[in-house]
């Protein structure tokens, strides 16, 4: 008969067929099997019942007694759930966390043993035990600590290692987004060995100490240079790891940051994993304001011809970054460029470009490396003197 027949009968009407008899008579003569064992032969016979329910009622229709000592199949790992849902229940002690789930390392002998059952009466109907165990454990977890499983995305994974007899946890980072402005020149966007401090640093240190985690990682929508100000909002997700905290005053965490003098956040909440994929597929235009230093005087008419700097840019990428980039020419769009004279031989720029431009380079031309650039509209040396990022455009 075909699988998909076996599971619309029920089972009494099973075991009323020889093969299925045949196929018990020969599992129990193998060795004892458990009742929860018995049961997941054939599991995929009347699902509505349980496997200890379902072993017992095959026990009975093939007229055998209870097993005789452990069962030679999982050595009474289901006997023991009382003692595993206690193990839990301790590891779990001290995490706050809204939903769970339950995963395995099973004992490979068990594995080899489930494994050689199979392949001597069929395993076409059978659950594994590694499966059944979790929907076991999962079900008085959730009687045992008031809390949902979910499977998909839980905040904690109660990890269960048969043959070591412990249970450990793999908590979900917490992920937070909001929006950060650098208030100050001198602080690199992440954490690095040669710089006492970081963005990174001043926005983590606590959130990672409120939430109780171990560790933290930050996601930046792109990043600015470590002299460069970013006075616009720049969208952050910071992921702190295994935090035993996750419900946290929000308000009250953006103030703290803020009074680093530093650093500012804002919108800080909760995110899920996906968001930190679509924060890296962003690739907003920005606008920069820069002081310019020349090296001579220029008049009017020379910073006239700044506006002919709107278009297309080519980049080879920049000498200061050639340690740890590919040398390659990339085309950028500048989209406009407005100035101010400051002095005779400084000059304010604002400028609006594509996402990735160089600007200090934009200014400088890079000996020649960009073109155009302000260097050679203007006709005489120029340096990026300052830079701040002013503005985000989606």
């Amino acid at each position: 008969m075909a699988e998909s027949a076996w599971r619309k009968m029920r089972l009494g009407e099973a075991l009323a067929r020889p093969a299925l008899r045949l196929r018990a008579g020969r599992a129990l003569a193998l060795g004892p099997l458990c009742d929860h064992c018995l049961g997941r032969l054939f599991a995929e016979v009347d699902t509505g019942l349980a496997n200890a329910d379902r072993g017992r009622a095959v026990r009975e229709a093939v007229g055998a007694g209870p097993p005789d000592g452990a069962c030679g199949l999982c050595a009474d790992l289901f006997l023991a759930l009382d003692a595993w849902t206690d193990r839990a229940v301790r590891a779990l002690v001290g995490w706050e966390f809204a939903t769970f789930a339950v995963a395995s390392h099973p004992d490979p002998a068990v594995v080899a043993r489930e494994e050689r059952l199979w392949a001597e009466v069929g395993g076409d109907l059978a659950e594994p035990h590694k499966q059944a165990f979790n929907r076991l454990l999962g079900i008085r977890l959730c009687q045992a600590v008031g809390r949902e499983t979910d499977l998909r995305d839980p905040d904690v994974t109660v990890v269960a290692d048969h043959a070591a007899g412990r249970a450990d946890l793999d908590v979900k980072p917490l992920f937070l987004r909001g929006a950060y402005r650098k208030l100050v020149r001198g602080l690199p966007q992440c954490r690095w060995r040669t710089w006492p401090a970081s963005v990174q640093q001043v926005i983590a240190e606590p959130l990672r100490r409120a939430a109780q985690g171990e560790d933290d990682f930050f996601h930046g929508c792109g990043r600015e240079d470590t002299d460069v100000r970013c006075l616009a909002p720049r969208p952050f997700i910071l992921e702190v790891r295994r935090p035993r905290r996750r419900r946290l005053d929000w308000s009250a965490l953006a103030d703290e940051i803020a009074r680093s003098g530093r650093v500012e956040v804002s919108g800080l909440e909760p995110c899920g994993r996906e968001e930190v994929a679509r924060l890296k597929a962003l690739r907003p235009e920005k606008t920069y304001r820069a002081v310019v230093r020349l090296a001579a005087d220029v008049d009017e008419a020379a910073l006239g011809r700044l506006a002919g700097l709107a278009g297309l840019v080519r980049q080879r990428t920049p000498v200061r970054v050639l340690r740890r980039r590919s040398d390659l020419v990339r085309r950028r769009q500048v989209r406009a460029v407005t100035w101010r004279r400051l002095d005779p031989r400084t000059v304010e720029l604002e400028v609006r470009a594509q996402a990735g431009t160089y600007i200090k380079e934009l200014i400088s031309g890079d000996g020649g490396r960009t073109r155009p650039s302000v260097a050679e509209v203007l006709g005489v040396p120029a340096e990026c003197a300052e830079l701040d990022v002013v503005a985000f455009h989606a």
